[in-house]
C-alpha cells in the first residue's frame, strides 16, 4: 500500500473559512440581540396603544352609555372592525362596572367579562392581551387577539432578517476579495524563488514584504547560507582532491612510460603500456572532476556576450583531429552573426566534451562536424549512434549507453548542467540519418 499523502492546504482559504463563521457567528448573535430588542419595544408599543385606546373609551363613555347597565343588544357598538375573518376578531373592547356587569362593549367582543378581577394594567387571559383601566368606578379593558400579536412579531422579525440574509453572499465575497488582496504582498516572493534556479542560494530580500513574513524569511535566508557553506566546502574539497591528484598521475603515467621504453621484457612492456593507459582514464576524470566542481560553482551563471563563431573555431583548433589531412573533425559556420549570452569558460567546456564525446564514440574511421547557426551549436557524427536507446538518462551522471568506448559517464552530465546555467537547452538525436549518426546540439532560447 503506498503511504497515505498528506493533504495540502491553503493559508488564505483557512483565514477565508474562520473569518466567515465568526462573521455568521457575529451576524447571528448580533440578529438575535436585534430580534429581541425589536420584539420589546413592538410589544411595548402596542400595549400603550391598547392602553391609551382603553383610557379613551372611558373618556367618551358618558357620551353614549347610561349609568345603568344595558342588555347586550342596546350596549354593542360596531365602530372596531378589525378582524382577520368573520369569527376571529382582532381588537375588542369591553366596559364594565365594578362589579363585572357590561356596560358597553364591540360587535365582536365576548358576552362574558374579558378579564375578571384584572389588575390594572396588562394582563393576559386565554387568547387575549388585556389593557385594563379604572375610573370613576367604571372599567375598560381593550384587548388584543394573542394569535394577532404573535403574527405581528413574526412579521417584524422576518422582514429585518430578510435583507441580513441576503447580505451575507455580499459579505463573503467581499471578505474573499480583501483576503487575496492581503495575501497579494506574498506573491513577489513566491515568483522570485520560482525563477531561481537550483545554484542561486542569494538571501531573499526582505524589502517590500510584510513584517509577520520577517522571521520565516530570515530563517529561509539563514538556511540557504548554511546550504551555501556546505555546498562551497564540498565543491572546494572536490577541486583541491582533483587538482591535487593531476600532479601523482602525471608522475606515475611518466613513471611507466619510461619503465615501457626501458625494459626489454615484452610482457613487462605491455603491462607497462596498459597501466599508462588507466592512468590516462585517472586523469581524464580527475579533469572532469575539476571542471563539475568549476560549473557547480556557478561559473556559467555569469553572463557577457559570446560570438559561438569564434568560440567553436578556438575548440576545435584544440584537437589534432582538425589539423591532419584526414578532416574527421571539421567546423562549419554560418555567414550570419551568432551572438548569445553566457560564459566563455563554462560554455568552451560544454562543446569541448560534446566534441570528445563524439570522436571517442563515434569510431577512428567516423567524421565529426562542428555546425555553429545563430541560436545554436551541435556536434554530429556519422557513427553508429545510439539506436532504440532512450537518451534522456544519459544526461546523468554515470550513465553511459552501449558502447565500447572508454568513459566516466560525466561528461553529458557536466554539458547538461552548463546548460541548463546558461539559458540553453541541450537536444540529444539519434540515429541522425539511415540508422545511424549521433547529434548534440546546445539550443539557446530566444530571450522572453
Amino acid at each position: 500500500m503506498k503511504p497515505d499523502t498528506p493533504a495540502r492546504h491553503s493559508l488564505e482559504s483557512r483565514l477565508h473559512v474562520r473569518l466567515l463563521l465568526v462573521l455568521g457567528m457575529l451576524w447571528l448573535a448580533a440578529s438575535a440581540a436585534a430580534i429581541f430588542e425589536v420584539r420589546k419595544e413592538t410589544n411595548e408599543v402596542l400595549d400603550l396603544a391598547l392602553a391609551e385606546n382603553a383610557e379613551r373609551l372611558l373618556i367618551l363613555l358618558p357620551l353614549h352609555a347610561a349609568a345603568d347597565p344595558l342588555d347586550a343588544d342596546r350596549a354593542r357598538i360596531d365602530s372596531i372592525g378589525l378582524r382577520r375573518d368573520s369569527s376571529e376578531p382582532i381588537v375588542v373592547y369591553q366596559v364594565l362596572d365594578l362589579d363585572n356587569r357590561i356596560l358597553l362593549r364591540s360587535a365582536h367582543a365576548p358576552t362574558t367579562p374579558l378579564a375578571p378581577g384584572a389588575r390594572e394594567g396588562m394582563s393576559l387571559h386565554g387568547d387575549w392581551r388585556v389593557a385594563t383601566i379604572t375610573h370613576q368606578g367604571r372599567r375598560a379593558q381593550f384587548a388584543e387577539a394573542v394569535w394577532h400579536r404573535s403574527s405581528t412579531l413574526e412579521s417584524a422579525s422576518i422582514t429585518m432578517v430578510i435583507p441580513l440574509l441576503l447580505l451575507l453572499p455580499l459579505a463573503a465575497m467581499v471578505l474573499h476579495q480583501v483576503v487575496r488582496k492581503t495575501f497579494l504582498p506574498l506573491q513577489p516572493v513566491q515568483e522570485e524563488l520560482a525563477r531561481r534556479s537550483a545554484q542561486d542560494l542569494q538571501p531573499i530580500s526582505l524589502q517590500d514584504t510584510p513584517s509577520e513574513l520577517h522571521p520565516l524569511l530570515e530563517t529561509v535566508n539563514g538556511l540557504m547560507a548554511r546550504v551555501q557553506a556546505l555546498l562551497a566546502a564540498e565543491r572546494s574539497f572536490s577541486a583541491r582532491m582533483a587538482h591535487e591528484l593531476r600532479t601523482p598521475l602525471a608522475a606515475a603515467r611518466a613513471q611507466a612510460q619510461r619503465l615501457a621504453q626501458e625494459t626489454s621484457d615484452e610482457r613487462a612492456r605491455e603491462r607497462s603500456q596498459t597501466l599508462v593507459r588507466q592512468l590516462d582514464r585517472l586523469t581524464h576524470l580527475a579533469t572532469r572532476l575539476l571542471q563539475i566542481a568549476r560549473v557547480d560553482s556557478g561559473v556559467a551563471l555569469q553572463r557577457q556576450s559570446i560570438d559561438l563563431r569564434q568560440l567553436a573555431q578556438l575548440v576545435v583548433d584544440e584537437f589534432p583531429q582538425s589539423r591532419d589531412n584526414t578532416h574527421q573533425l571539421r567546423l562549419i559556420t554560418d555567414t550570419a552573426p551568432a551572438w548569445v549570452k553566457g560564459d566563455i569558460d563554462a560554455l568552451g567546456i560544454a562543446v569541448r566534451n560534446l566534441i570528445d564525446n563524439a570522436l571517442k564514440h563515434a569510431g577512428p574511421q567516423a567524421s565529426v562536424v562542428v555546425r555553429v547557426l545563430p541560436d545554436e551549436i551541435s556536434v554530429t557524427d556519422d557513427g553508429p549512434g545510439a539506436p532504440g536507446t532512450d537518451l534522456a538518462p544519459l544526461t546523468r551522471p554515470f550513465e553511459r549507453g552501449s558502447t565500447l568506448a572508454h568513459g566516466s559517464g560525466l561528461g553529458l552530465s557536466l554539458v547538461q548542467t552548463i546548460a541548463r546555467q546558461s539559458g540553453a537547452e541541450l537536444l540529444l538525436t539519434s540515429p541522425v540519418a539511415d540508422g545511424r549518426g549521433w547529434r548534440a546540439c546546445l539550443w539557446f532560447k530566444p530571450p522572453a
